[in-house]
């Protein structure tokens, strides 16, 4: 298997989930704390572009079908997309959410 790089791109709904992170976390604890917060996420994010095969399938979407996968960091979980040459972040979800609201990503 050949270790290749995909291009990143988060898609609409992700980029309003991590908004809406950033925005409770400095809400209720500081800007500094949500900034750290955004800034890894993003970092993590950017990082699925090389082998992002490595981590697990989420269970939630087998049956959507597609090559969809999950990271999770701190409370959230990155659940993204291999497509033929990219990757798509589908959303950012805190792992306390009811994992149903993973199976409306696909239904947009």
């Amino acid at each position: 298997m050949v270790n290749q790089t995909f291009k990143v791109v988060w898609d609409d709904e992700a980029k309003a989930s991590l908004r809406s992170i950033y925005n409770y976390i400095k809400k209720r604890e500081s800007i500094a704390q949500a900034k750290v917060v955004r800034d890894e996420i993003k970092e993590l994010g950017k990082s699925l572009g090389f082998m992002p095969s490595k981590f697990s399938k989420e269970e939630f979407l087998k049956e959507v079908g597609g090559d969809i996968r999950f990271k999770s960091i701190w409370s959230y979980k990155i659940v993204y997309e291999i497509m033929k040459e990219h990757v798509v972040i589908l959303d950012v979800f805190h792992t306390s959410r009811d994992p149903i609201n993973i199976t409306r990503l696909k239904e947009k």
